[in-house]
């Protein structure tokens, strides 16, 4: 699907493949070192072999993730994504990157709805976010598209969305 955003740039979004393997790796290395900071929480310069393999292990209900490809270049500019918690199976953990040139356009919050009604007919309850408490355009998506603050101290925020069941038809 095509998504057309805030400056009319567009974008081709699809579900996130094995295939991106490579694709995905070079995204992360083009982010600038502050955007992979603000994303894993630390400074990471490269994601080793097993962090890709488990990024990619995608395409059942416990892990689902979208990319967002730049057609004029052919390069992934955005990814979201959910894992199901181990400890709360009716509830999937969020996570969003954007690349910097990217930012700022409405691409994450047009991806975070999609991944929402995902979600929701995948028939979790809720989705959860942890965020730097620096992290503040970050956290300004989050609460564009629903998301709310839970009790949360130190440098990382918590944030969630109750979602809706599914609707299963029409009467």
């Amino acid at each position: 699907m095509q998504l057309e955003l805030n400056d009319h740039r567009v974008v081709d979004v699809r579900p996130l493949q094995r295939r991106d393997r490579e694709g995905l790796a070079d995204a992360i290395g083009r982010l600038s070192p502050q955007s992979r900071y603000l994303r894993f929480a630390n400074a990471k310069p490269h994601m080793s072999a097993r962090e890709l393999d488990f990024l990619v292990d995608v395409g059942r209900r416990e892990h689902r993730a979208l990319v967002a490809v730049d057609p004029a270049t052919g390069w992934g500019v955005g990814v979201v994504r959910y894992v199901q918690l181990r400890d709360e199976p009716a509830v999937a953990e969020i996570a969003v990157t954007v690349s910097d040139d990217w930012q700022g356009r409405g691409l994450g919050s047009a991806m975070v709805t999609q991944l929402i009604e995902q979600a929701r007919d995948d028939g979790f309850s809720a989705l959860r976010a942890s965020v730097l408490a620096t992290n503040k355009r970050s956290i300004a998506m989050l609460r564009r598209t629903g998301f709310g603050p839970l009790p949360s101290h130190g440098t990382l925020r918590e944030y969630e969305l109750q979602l809706q069941p599914a609707r299963t038809g029409t009467r």
